[in-house]
């Protein structure tokens, strides 16, 4: 069984602050991972050793290791589709962890640099570099530390066992005797990351509210009473015909993922991205669906693809169908 990578540092990240969740009877992989939020699964057995982010309910990034042969990124799930989910942890990690630990799986681009060679802050910023992610790793001989990068700058540091923060809670690593640095950096393809949430004080810090301004005052007026029909010349009493309001149609649109939710249940959000980025026109959402076949999506089969392509195209046929003709 796997540990450790070809560095000689652990195969897999610490998660600090990570709680293993239940995987609530799945009896598959795919299953198991349908109803993920944002969260990190690892697989260890005796084919293969695996760990895959995920972020809202989307596989990320992560690291397969199969023999020789190594898969990084969001592919690693596909290398763990047969594995027994016995074998598999589900560990609920904070959106802040899931969206930069993969960066642990990296190239490594620096090994083993002595850090007493450097000056710590001035060296962590000359890694933070616009458009480039990363993950520096301080090493001693009884705890490891992490500081990833992105966007520029520092994102997120914590050591092995620690508390979640920023650099401060790894800067003390440096000055250990035989620290060593490593770094794995690549580009950053994810955007700009966002800017830590501001939480609110509480109520009893914040001051009171300000008084709500009272409502304005609502002027009643007596509805006039209903006019009486005029009778017929003939005295025979008239009925009069009230047309049916028109049932309003459902959007194509809504049409189209209604069918995609029914056939794939919550594997539905891997697809329901392809369709919303189509032209909300019967005939965008048609070409749409006919590209479903050529998708090669993550636990979903080809014949599944050609599946919720028919039942798209189906429901479409009904939109026009039904449409009103003028």
């Amino acid at each position: 069984m796997l540990g450790s990578d070809a560095d000689g540092l652990p195969l897999f990240p610490p998660l600090p602050g990570g709680r293993a969740a239940a995987q609530s009877g799945a009896r598959s992989v795919a299953r198991l991972v349908a109803g993920l939020r944002t969260a990190v699964i690892t697989v260890r057995s005796d084919e293969v050793a695996a760990m895959v982010v995920f972020v809202d309910h989307q596989p990320v990034d992560g690291v397969a290791v199969r023999g020789d042969r190594r898969v990084t990124g969001p592919d690693a799930l596909d290398e763990i589709a047969d594995a027994p989910v016995e074998r598999v942890t589900v560990t609920e990690v904070t959106p802040d962890v899931a969206r930069v630990v993969g960066s642990y799986f990296l190239p490594t681009e620096l090994r083993a640099v002595p850090a007493g060679f450097v000056a710590p802050e001035d060296f962590v910023r000359s890694l933070a570099r616009p458009g480039q992610r990363g993950c520096l790793l301080v090493r001693t001989d009884d705890s490891l530390g992490m500081v990833f990068l992105a966007g520029g700058r520092v994102v997120l540091g914590y050591r092995q066992d620690g508390q979640i923060g920023g650099f401060e809670q790894v800067a003390p690593l440096f000055a250990r005797p035989g620290a060593t640095l490593w770094a794995r950096l690549g580009p950053d393809l994810t955007g700009p990351m966002p800017e830590p949430e501001t939480v609110p004080p509480p109520p009893s810090l914040a001051g009171p509210a300000p008084a709500a301004p009272p409502p304005p005052p609502v002027a009643y007026s007596t509805p006039d009473p209903p006019s009486r029909p005029h009778a017929p010349a003939n005295g025979s009493a008239a009925s009069e015909v009230v047309p049916a309001a028109p049932v309003p149609q459902v959007a194509p649109l809504d049409a189209a993922l209604a069918e995609v939710r029914e056939v794939l249940g919550a594997h539905a959000v891997r697809v329901e991205p392809i369709l919303r980025r189509a032209e909300p026109t019967v005939e965008g959402l048609r070409a749409a669906a006919e590209a479903l076949r050529e998708r090669r999506v993550r636990l979903l089969s080809p014949a599944t693809m050609d599946l919720v392509a028919d039942r798209v195209l189906a429901a479409l046929d009904r939109q026009v169908a039904s449409a009103p003709r003028t």
